[in-house]
């Protein structure tokens, strides 16, 4: 097994028997929090005016501020919405922290992948991860054809 985090590593070795990241995350985490994940890992997209956007950074108000600001270039709307700020919800103390959020981070580039890919079958979608230097953040947008 690679390691996963030296935190999970110490508690499992603190048992005795075969304990790993899952014995450990079922000994914090309640129903709430596993669904709350799943949706991390596995979100809602929904379509407003040519863009694909996540569930949750649709707000018609701030949609349509951006929208405005860019002449409703759908891309530029998805590439400012469409972020999770991994920096914003998780700290970072060490740097084997900051090597485990890009993990995550990679993780996540994932399952939006997939989960894109599966309610949008017609389009083509570039999922990556952009760090400005607060930390990593997951996005996407749409592939669209240039038009040169």
């Amino acid at each position: 097994m690679e390691p996963v985090h030296s935190e999970i590593e110490a508690w499992a070795r603190s048992f005795t028997g075969n304990l790993d990241y899952l014995d450990w995350a079922s000994s914090r985490l309640t129903l709430p929090d596993w669904l709350a994940l799943a949706r991390l890992f596995r979100p809602k997209f929904i379509e407003v005016s040519g863009c694909v956007l996540w569930d949750r950074a649709y707000h018609p108000e701030n949609f349509q501020l951006w929208h405005d600001q860019v002449n409703g270039n759908p891309t530029a709307i998805e590439s400012v919405l469409n972020r999770v700020r991994l920096w914003q919800f998780i700290d970072v103390d060490s740097q084997e922290d900051e090597v485990a959020m890009n993990s995550l981070a990679q993780d996540i580039v994932f399952f939006w992948r997939a989960s894109l890919e599966n309610a949008f079958p017609e389009k083509e979608f570039e999922v990556s991860i952009i760090d400005i230097g607060d930390g990593p953040e997951v996005g996407f947008i749409v592939r669209r054809p240039t038009t040169d």
